[in-house]
């Protein structure tokens, strides 16, 4: 069994009707764990009722995690949908998972986790910056480390990317941050993958499917069809099906395949945390 450590954010995503449990490092455990990864979080929540309520929606949804509790609110993402149904989000400053501590459990998990996930968002401050940083570095030499840039409003830097690019064995990124990390370093997706000695870059395409690109290969795939509901959610099932089943052994192409209709089933309904039928696990 794959043993997985994920740190960064997790928060309440407010939608104009609703409000569900979100964050891209939480909903990585979420969907890594129903792939039969052993997976875990490492956040921080607020001493408030809403920190209350969100550990008490995750442990109900089944994210195994370690939340410290801080004296700082807890995470909220204001959601806007477009007409196709795609997100915009709006985060609260200074929040708890912009304070996660290195915490002596936290280095243990480092230290035996498999994979180890992490992003941008969560290093917007400095402290849980460190605090991520500081665990890469404890990773066991036969771990891998997946940077899921998830690149949001201001919450990054060139530094910060550099840093963690240098860390990191996989990227994750959609078409629009590849056009970012482009105009940053002024390369293409290919040169970047070369210069920082990636295996592989996940990049997700939304309704134009998806490509895994190595320094030597580039793998196509076309998105499943589905009906959207929202698209919140999908790009994160999408990588934890994916790097789970190539982590195993599955060829880069039919791994590929397999996630593609994983994350059309999330796109086809409501929230991210959705429960994948047993059928497109296998």
């Amino acid at each position: 069994m794959i043993k997985i450590l994920s740190i960064g954010e997790i928060l309440w995503d407010i939608f104009p009707d609703k409000k569900i449990l979100g964050g891209a490092p939480a909903n990585f455990v979420f969907h890594a764990r129903q792939f039969g990864s052993d997976a875990t979080l490492f956040t921080a929540l607020g001493n408030d009722q809403q920190g209350v309520e969100l550990e008490e929606i995750a442990i109900k949804a089944g994210i195994i995690m370690q939340s410290s509790r801080v004296c700082h609110p807890t995470g909220i993402a204001d959601i806007f949908l477009n007409n196709e149904q795609v997100p915009t989000y709006k985060l609260n400053d200074n929040c708890a998972w912009d304070h996660i501590p290195l915490t002596n459990k936290l280095k243990k998990f480092a230290d035996k986790a498999d994979l180890i996930v992490f992003g941008t968002i969560a290093q917007r401050n400095i402290e849980s910056r460190n605090t991520i940083q500081e665990a890469l570095k404890l990773a066991k030499s036969s771990s891998k480390i997946l940077f899921d840039i998830n690149l949001r409003l201001d919450f990054y830097s060139k530094e910060i990317i550099e840093e963690s690019l240098n860390a990191a064995n996989y990227l994750k990124l959609n078409d629009e941050e590849e056009s970012v990390l482009q105009k940053l370093f002024n390369k293409n997706i290919e040169q970047i993958i070369s210069d920082f000695n990636l295996e592989l870059a996940i990049l997700t395409l939304g309704p134009k499917g998806s490509k895994i690109i190595t320094s030597n290969s580039m793998s196509e795939c076309p998105a499943a069809k589905c009906k959207i509901a929202d698209t919140v959610g999908a790009g994160d099932s999408f990588t934890a099906f994916f790097i789970i089943n190539y982590m195993k052994g599955m060829s880069i192409l039919e791994s590929q395949k397999k996630a593609s209709k994983v994350a059309a089933y999330v796109c086809a309904h409501n929230g991210a945390t959705v429960q994948i039928p047993k059928n497109l696990k296998s």
